[in-house]
């Protein structure tokens, strides 16, 4: 079992109430709205006369924070759309970034930038817990690998795409968020090893499957510890200050139920925790 960080007195449950029947429904639906919306605007796109306006944000501020920085991506997405015509291609970014973000936002996660097919996310801004942080992090990726394979996938296969995979990592630790670039060109990043940490985990993760780093893995629930499976891919690089002491990463193989069935599921586990402690 991996050892956790921090007090030893952690939140009860090892993951919220938040799943629930109500929730799926809502962004189920968003998928299905935002599907048939998209197939009308690609439909008819006009010529562009001039660049959309940005709005200016401030520059140069930085706050030092400990999140987690998530990372979503499709498999091999340029050489499975390249035979599409880009009405096609645009259709499932818009769906399934939109719905990515979309379930970003229902943590009060920040979308930091899009990467093409992808999508990189802050989570844990508003907080200092870190098993919280942790919580809500795999709370997010689980909710996006059950929506993409419910929902976006199925839905955007209705209306003609190739068949799709996706990897998630994500990473907990201490980084910079910050404003960089100049006044009309400007983004929000998220600088030190953690973000780069969690780019080379979705880079590892098996398909449709969530890759974590050990950080993260420390500060879950020691019940969820039992849905991880070390990994071994030997461009995995990473050590701790010391230099010999290799830091691990997993594979998560948690999954939500059947939302339905959550609220019951999360009781038998809580009293399947408190009979063991």
């Amino acid at each position: 079992m991996l050892p956790l960080t921090g007090k030893t007195k952690i939140m009860n449950l090892p993951l919220s109430g938040k799943w629930s029947l109500r929730l799926h429904k809502q962004l189920s639906n968003f998928v299905l709205l935002r599907t048939k919306w998209n197939v009308k605007r690609t439909s008819n796109i006009p010529n562009a006369r001039t660049m959309p306006d940005l709005t200016a944000l401030e520059i140069g501020s930085s706050r030092r924070m400990s999140v987690a920085i998530l990372f979503f991506d499709f498999e091999d997405f340029t050489a499975i759309t390249s035979p599409l015509p880009p009405e096609d291609t645009l259709m499932i970014l818009n769906v399934a970034t939109t719905s990515v973000m979309k379930v970003v936002r229902e943590w009060k996660g920040t979308v930091e930038k899009h990467t093409g097919d992808g999508v990189m996310a802050i989570i844990g801004t508003e907080t200092p817990d870190k098993h919280k942080i942790a919580r809500e992090a795999i709370e997010v990726a689980q909710t996006i690998k059950y929506l993409m394979i419910n929902d976006v996938i199925p839905h955007l296969a209705e209306h003609g795409a190739p068949a799709l995979k996706f990897r998630i990592g994500v990473e907990f630790g201490e980084v910079l968020i910050s404003r960089i670039g100049m006044q009309g060109t400007n983004f929000l990043t998220a600088v030190g090893s953690p973000a780069n940490r969690a780019s080379k985990l979705e880079s590892l993760a098996n398909p449709n499957v969530i890759a974590i780093g050990e950080d993260l893995a420390k500060n879950l629930h020691p019940y969820l510890h039992q849905f991880l499976q070390e990994g071994s891919d030997l461009s995995w690089n990473w050590y701790y200050d010391d230099g010999v002491t290799p830091y691990n990463y997993y594979h998560y193989l948690f999954e939500w139920p059947d939302p339905e069935s959550w609220p019951k599921e999360i009781m038998r586990i809580n009293r399947l925790i408190r009979s063991e402690s």
